[in-house]
């Protein structure tokens, strides 16, 4: 719609009106497009952190529960590290590998995003723990029973385990955790009863950037 001006200097003006509902729909669509773009930026800001995908090289074979990864570069990601969870390895070309048990482990500063048992090369190079670069939450690895033993006697530490071969989502929280200790005794897992062994951590991998 247009609006007549005075004349100025014998000049005639016109100048564009503009509808007061095409100024509501104006501020409704900013508003839509504001809201839009922070919706993206948060779900970018979640999408990391909540996927716990993290890359590392392993430079020798290293055992996880179930399965030996030979040398060379592997993702991990498990959906959630504050509970129970199962976590999922891929190789470096995406391919699955394989998926196991985790238990949440929010322990002590550390050396390493990787972290192995023992403090120095003990029997089968075994993964402990993995934690998110940067985050102090990590994922500490259920062994099924006969790989704990192993693992227990031959790095002096207890290790947590399982009687299952093969843990599902589904199974969670139904699945009883146990903890072998060196002696090759089987305990009630307890969280604090590996503080001692782990504040002597410093063997294992970082993140690769």
């Amino acid at each position: 719609m247009l609006a007549w001006l005075p004349i100025v200097r014998g000049e005639v003006y016109f100048r564009p009106r503009i509808s007061e509902a095409c100024m509501r729909n104006g501020r409704v669509a900013l508003r839509i497009m504001v809201g839009l773009v922070g919706l993206a930026l948060v779900s970018s800001a979640i999408a990391g952190p909540q996927s716990r995908r993290t890359r590392v090289t392993f430079s020798g074979p290293v055992r996880v529960p179930g399965v030996s990864l030979a040398a060379g570069t592997y993702y991990f990601s498990a959906p959630h590290i504050t509970n129970r969870t199962i976590v999922r390895v891929e190789d470096e070309n995406r391919r699955f590998v394989t998926q196991f048990m985790g238990i949440p482990d929010m322990t002590r500063s550390r050396n390493h995003d990787v972290i192995l048992f023992g403090e120095q090369e003990c029997g089968p190079a075994a993964i402990k723990s993995w934690f998110y670069p940067g985050s102090r939450i990590g994922v500490r690895f259920v062994y099924p029973a006969a790989e704990a033993e192993l693992i227990a006697a031959s790095c002096n530490e207890p290790v947590p385990e399982t009687h299952e071969a093969k843990v599902e989502e589904s199974q969670l929280e139904s699945t009883t955790v146990y903890l072998m200790t060196p002696q090759k005794q089987e305990e009630p897992y307890k969280a604090d009863a590996l503080a001692a062994t782990d504040q002597r951590d410093g063997n294992g991998f970082d993140a690769a950037h």
